[in-house]
């Protein structure tokens, strides 16, 4: 054991007789959340808090410098019996006491250089969170006198008339926007646009500096309307992805006795947005398109609505919900606590550390502190991930870049850390070869499950029911409709005709036709006898006549339309064609085979390749939003040729399909990007019936493959499709 890293014997002994007392300055207040007993230590320089039990608050209480803190925590033994801190609780209480200079005494040699390692340790964690290039905070300005000034005129928002004056403008702001939701869905996809970016910037500083002046303004009401100080001494800056935003310190908000004064401090500054935002949604709806003041309204109002309660509305984030959630459960330290009570579970039960400290009290805190632990972890990475692909949507590079950070910081570093703290950490001195041995067990079965066993590889496409047979009928001869078979009857070529229409002006034509054949015919016989020639010239007359006429005879037959092909005739407007005038080529109805159906499928360039190099045929087939409705069938033909035009609109995103469409198409069938075709054949069923132009969700499976496999294959189409839109 170096001489740096003194055993726990040592650092007791080296504290044990020391003589030393809290900070004169020092401002005490005990505060309950659920029977635990707190205190908060405020001195000049602003705030500082710990969590303390009962026991711990009495040791803290009789640092008086007279006694040793062997004797402090002698009689705390007495009194407290197992519920006393133990001798490494008191060196941790010691060492941020005396690190957030708290403690006054004369520090023997041994304990000056135990505190200068602690202090080493804090700097560190200052320096680790100041290296975070994600969040880095300066500040710049003590606003506490200029919140003093003006607090008596504002603090008048933080009562039951600003409630109501609030709730008002919240209510016209959504009146104000109620018939523009397609306006307002339709423009946010060019928020990320280049010349877009600097009227976002300056909405976001403007959203955000009423979003800390709320915080600000409520801490120092609530502060000195109860005599608890709410000094907010710090305003500055925050690098938020190298985006410099405002700040405001309002941690002194701690310091209130009342949680829900705490927690309207908390939610004052999402309250300022939604009201800026109904604001903003007023004056977008009153403002022409294409004027500067209606793109910076529509900024704002995004900023501070969508923004606002993504962001500091989500408690699994470290923003204003989260600390709204822990005065709402009265658990301390939640995001910490849960990470450090993850970690004794695994010391204690995994590794079996029995003397490691958990960070727990009672039963329901420990089934938060495991959710939390879980479902911030899930959260933030979905949050971060569809951050980063929304900018690679727009900017590659940067979003390539934010990926990767994210992959190291989520991936690599905790690697890292772990196995410097199973190396070198003296609180596994005993137990470092079980740690190490369950460790890489851990990692070797996660590596089996995950890289070596063979996992379904499945996709999962939409397509349409059409029949494979079908005929479209169109009105080969212009005339007027006298009669129309009801759709829905089944028909065929030898069957009743479709549609009996009349035409006076061909039967007209016919009668002129017939009787100019007959004149002719009788000068033709005339003719015969007296002049050889002319009765030639006769003869080719008549044979043109005849053609006309059968022209015309075919044209009247085709007034009478019959189908093509065996089936059932549809023909919604039946109803309305009597007696209409209907032009050649208009459409009238159509002929489909519903005893012979297929589904049309379409797949994105990637799921096609993957089908054709190693699909298996079986298909399974569910009616969409009818998951109830199971039916299978078989790949019948991949049409490889890339197309444009989809199907039918109901696959594409306007429509509820799965689909990207062009925003510039107003029919909703012009994909954004070639997909292929997939021709499936339904296995017949006796339990489904199906129509054409159902939606059908379509599982294809190919052969199996690891889940690292499939995921790296995932990314890197992810990555493709991307840098390709």
């Amino acid at each position: 054991m170096s001489v740096d890293r003194p055993t726990f014997s040592e650092s007791w002994y080296r504290v044990s007789e020391l003589t030393t007392r809290l900070h004169g300055a020092v401002n005490v207040q005990r505060q309950h959340f659920r029977g635990v007993r707190w205190f908060v230590l405020q001195d000049p320089a602003g705030v500082r808090f710990f969590r303390l039990s009962e026991a711990a608050y009495h040791f803290s209480a009789m640092l008086d410098g007279r006694r040793t803190v062997n004797q402090v925590w002698q009689t705390c033994m007495d009194r407290f019996g197992d519920a006393a801190p133990t001798q490494g609780e008191v060196i941790q209480l010691l060492c941020q006491l005396h690190g957030s200079n708290l403690l006054q005494g004369n520090l023997a040699p041994d304990a000056e250089a135990l505190f200068n390692r602690h202090r080493k340790r804090v700097w560190r964690d200052v320096r680790s969170a100041f290296g975070n290039l994600f969040f880095i905070r300066i500040p710049l300005w003590d606003p506490d006198r200029f919140l003093g000034r003006w607090v008596g005129a504002v603090g008048h928002v933080f009562s039951k008339t600003g409630l109501g004056v609030w709730v008002a403008i919240l209510l016209v702001g959504l009146w104000s926007i109620a018939g523009h939701v397609g306006t307002l869905a339709a423009d946010a996809q060019d928020v990320l646009n280049p010349e877009n970016l600097p009227l976002l910037y300056l909405a976001i500083l403007i959203v955000k500096l009423f979003h800390e002046m709320g915080h600000a303004f409520s801490c120092k009401h609530f502060g000195r309307s109860t005599g608890a100080g709410g000094e907010v001494h710090q305003m500055g800056l925050t690098l938020l992805f190298f985006t410099p935003l405002p700040f405001v310190d309002a941690s002194s908000a701690w310091a209130l006795r009342d949680k829900w004064h705490r927690i309207i401090v908390g939610a004052s500054g999402m309250l300022a947005e939604l009201a800026i935002a109904a604001l903003a949604a007023i004056l977008w709806t009153r403002t022409a398109d294409g004027a500067a003041v209606h793109a910076i309204a529509y900024n704002i109002m995004l900023i501070a609505s969508v923004s606002s309660l993504a962001f500091n509305g989500n408690p699994f984030l470290r923003y204003d919900a989260y600390y709204i959630l822990l005065d709402l459960l009265e658990i301390p330290n939640l995001e910490s606590r849960s990470k450090l009570y993850v970690s004794y579970l695994v010391k204690r039960y995994v590794w079996g550390l029995n003397q490691a400290v958990d960070p727990s009290h009672t039963s329901g805190e420990r089934r938060w502190l495991v959710f939390y632990a879980i479902a911030s972890t899930v959260v933030r990475m979905f949050i971060m991930g569809a951050i980063a692909l929304m900018l690679m949507d727009r900017y590659v590079l940067i979003g390539t870049l934010l990926a990767a950070a994210l992959m190291v910081r989520w991936g690599l570093l905790p690697v890292v850390h772990l196995f410097r703290f199973l190396t070198t950490s003296p609180e596994l001195a005993r137990h470092r070869a079980r740690a190490g041995g369950t460790c890489v067990a851990a990692a070797s079965l996660l590596f089996v499950a995950v890289g070596w066993v063979q996992m379904p590889d499945r996709c999962r496409v939409e397509g349409v029911v059409e029949p494979v047979d079908y005929a479209v009928v169109h009105m080969k001869t212009t005339g007027f409709v006298g009669t129309v078979l009801e759709s829905g009857a089944r028909t065929g070529p030898e069957g009743p005709a479709l549609v009996a229409a009349t035409s006076p002006e061909l039967e007209a034509k016919r009668d002129q036709l017939m009787a100019e054949n007959q004149r002719l015919q009788l000068s033709r016989q005339a003719a015969q006898t007296q002049d050889a020639a002319g009765a030639q010239i006769m003869d080719e007359k008549i044979a043109a006549l005849d053609e006309q006429i059968v022209r015309t005879r075919r044209n009247l037959d085709n007034l009478a339309l019959r189908s093509p092909i065996p089936g059932v005739w549809v023909a919604p407007d039946a109803d309305r064609l009597v007696a209409m005038r209907l032009d050649q080529g208009q459409r009238i109805g159509v002929v489909v085979d519903l005893d012979r159906l297929h589904i049309r499928a379409v797949a994105s360039q990637q799921v096609a390749s993957r089908l054709i190099e190693a699909a298996r045929t079986r298909v399974d087939i569910r009616v969409k939003n009818r998951p109830d409705l199971e039916l299978t069938g078989r790949i019948k033909k991949i049409i490889p040729a890339g197309q444009e035009q989809l199907p039918s609109a109901a696959l594409g995103f306007a429509a509820g399909g799965a689909t990207r469409i062009d925003q510039e198409d107003t029919t909703g069938r012009q994909a954004a990007e070639p997909f292929f075709e997939i021709l499936v054949e339904p296995n017949a069923s006796a339990s489904v019936v199906l129509r054409p132009g159902q939606t059908m969700a379509l599982r294809f499976e190919t052969s199996p493959k690891p889940l690292l496999v499939q995921g790296w294959r995932t990314l890197l189409q992810l990555f493709q499709t991307r840098s390709q839109a």
